[in-house]
């Protein structure tokens, strides 16, 4: 269960989270639950989210403290305070905990991070199509709601589950399909009935939607079916966002590969290093070993970054000149790769000048 505390001031934790109250439970299906978090005045600002984003959690067990990120259900525009939902994952550890979390626990919980977002200069005319599986649900949920508040928008929701009973949010959405009759659409794709989702019936899904936004959550197979559909079908490689999680590895396994990682970068000097961000220009000191993540933090950069373990890609970042050595990837895709993208938390420079561009 989470853990109780007297204090109810907020306090920052030597990992970077921060203490925050969970002030509702809801039970969404047999095996997911929403948490509902106490943002504090002091902590607004810091909590301040898009549609999309993420919050990674701290959670002690067993002696050790693991990191393990959920997507926001809950819409910035519509709902009040940040909302996660968790489903059980057979022998997962952090999930079966969260499970057990009761109102008035306390969390550990690092601000929000992600890219799985929309553009807000996207054309409105053309069409949101979200593919929802299982509780890969939640974040392209928190889009559809704030898109529904924002715009007329016309959206389409796919969404695949086991079967009826393991359909959450149903009656929220519900609810909004009836609010929104003329801009929502919302096909359910169940295994027990149409099977799993197939490239054929993804076309046949697709149809009257070429052209518009495309986002993708849930299990493996699902995304990658979808994605490899809407890329045989033509559609553009930048309007397919797919958001992809990661367990990491446990505490001391990452120790280890840090410290690895750490000497094989420490007879490399990089003389300057350049980063660009919020549209200024720093040039920056960086020690031998050191991450260019470590690099910005140690010269006051306050450059965006999360879990710092390489899972959540908070800290993403394009290598303009120069060169890395990136140590664990578990988000970026060979094509982010190739385009010269890379984490700063996994990263040091293995040349005299390196520069970097955060995204704005």
């Amino acid at each position: 269960m989470g853990t109780q505390q007297q204090n109810l001031t907020p306090a920052e934790s030597t990992t970077g989270s921060v203490s925050l109250q969970v002030c509702a439970v809801i039970d969404e299906t047999a095996d997911a639950r929403s948490l509902v978090l106490d943002i504090p005045p002091s902590l607004r600002e810091r909590f301040r989210y898009k549609p999309g984003q993420f919050l990674s959690f701290r959670v002690p067990f067993a002696g050790k403290l693991l990191t393990r990120c959920y997507s926001m259900a809950s819409s910035p525009l519509a709902d009040a305070l940040p909302k996660v939902t968790v489903k059980r994952v057979d022998g997962g550890r952090v999930s079966n905990w969260m499970n057990e979390v009761r109102v008035g626990d306390w969390l550990e919980v690092l601000p929000p991070a992600g890219l799985f977002c929309l553009d807000p200069q996207a054309d409105t005319e053309k069409p949101l199509v979200l593919f929802g599986g299982g509780s890969g649900i939640t974040p392209v949920f928190s889009i559809l709601k704030s898109v529904l508040h924002s715009s007329r928008r016309p959206i389409k929701l796919i969404y695949a589950n086991r079967d009826e009973a393991s359909v959450i949010f149903k009656d929220e959405l519900c609810r909004l399909i009836k609010a929104h009759p003329d801009q929502l659409h919302v096909v359910h794709v169940l295994d027990s009935v149409q099977g799993f989702l197939t490239d054929h019936q993804v076309r046949h899904l697709l149809r009257g939607s070429a052209g518009g936004d495309y986002f993708i959550c849930g299990p493996g197979p699902f995304m990658d079916t979808v994605e490899r559909t809407l890329l045989a079908l033509g559609e553009a490689a930048e309007r397919i966002h797919v958001e992809r999680f990661v367990s990491p590895p446990d505490p001391d396994e990452l120790l280890a590969e840090e410290a690895l990682a750490r000497k094989a970068a420490m007879g490399s000097h990089c003389e300057a290093l350049i980063v660009e961000l919020d549209g200024q220009q720093h040039e920056i000191a960086c020690q031998p070993g050191d991450t260019l993540l470590q690099s910005c933090k140690a010269a006051g950069l306050d450059v965006p970054s999360s879990c710092e373990e390489g899972f959540c890609g908070a800290c993403m970042c394009v290598v303009k000149e120069g060169e890395v050595q990136l140590a664990r990837n578990d988000v970026l895709s060979a094509k982010e790769l190739a385009d010269g993208w890379t984490l700063a938390c996994q990263s040091r420079p293995t040349g005299a000048r390196v520069r970097l561009k955060f995204p704005d």
